[in-house]
């Protein structure tokens, strides 16, 4: 262990294997963790309130939200399809909003807000997912605005990363996942744990002090190479 994050309380939101290898990256180095496993924002506030007196206060939140996309065209998403999806953004902000006291009180801390490269460009079939995305961008810059008085830094951590899902898409279509891959720069997927985890890990750490309001993409480079897999076409 490298004490890069010695007994810093951090809360992480979200246990998929993204979520996972984050918090599991820092407690590597040292961090003292909450993770939570809640998506509903009339219930998020009182869990990160918790979770903040059992670790003694927050230096760190990791909101890693969004949900699996809903495939169908723009004409066919319903206002039910949107709320869906909006609800994560909104259970993100609550879940800010209730951490930012701790911080504000504690002289700083840090927000990391995990969305997709569909918040800075777009794909079709994913028009709610999209919009979520995206406003994660809106929301991650307006706290960097909003909050950087209180030396809070928040910042947009974008991840290309090798999960059972990728696994399962590669296995069902091995040939149009490989030619995905082989677009990306660095060859591959990140690992949840030691590249997403790691870029997380750089972003809460003291070395990223007077980064705030960006998007971080640990992609391997894909975000600079082009197209993406469309779900809409490729799924089933």
């Amino acid at each position: 262990m490298s004490g890069l994050l010695d007994r810093k309380s951090i809360i992480v939101i979200g246990a998929d294997e993204i979520g996972t290898g984050i918090a599991q990256r820092l407690k590597r180095e040292g961090a003292r963790l909450a993770v939570l496993d809640e998506t509903d924002h009339r219930v998020i506030a009182a869990a990160i309130e918790t979770a903040a007196q059992q670790l003694g206060g927050v230096y760190a939140l990791i909101n890693n939200l969004l949900p699996s996309p809903a495939l169908a065209p723009l004409e066919s998403q319903t206002g039910a399809t949107f709320a869906d999806a909006f609800a994560r953004v909104q259970a993100a902000v609550c879940a800010m909003q209730a951490a930012m006291p701790f911080m504000r009180d504690a002289g700083g801390g840090r927000i990391v807000n995990v969305g997709h490269r569909y918040g800075e460009s777009a794909n079709e079939g994913v028009a709610a997912y999209n919009a979520a995305a995206w406003s994660l961008v809106g929301i991650t810059r307006s706290a960097a605005l909003d909050w950087g008085r209180y030396q809070i830094a928040t910042n947009l951590l974008l991840p290309l990363a090798d999960t059972q899902e990728l696994a399962q898409a590669r296995t069902k279509r091995p040939n149009i996942i490989n030619l995905m891959l082989s677009q990306v720069p660095l060859q591959r997927a990140g690992d949840c744990v030691e590249d997403i985890g790691g870029a997380a890990l750089f972003l809460v750490s003291d070395a990223a002090n007077f980064i705030n309001g960006e998007v971080v993409h640990a992609d391997g480079g894909q975000h600079v190479a082009g197209p993406v897999l469309n779900p809409s076409r490729f799924a089933g």
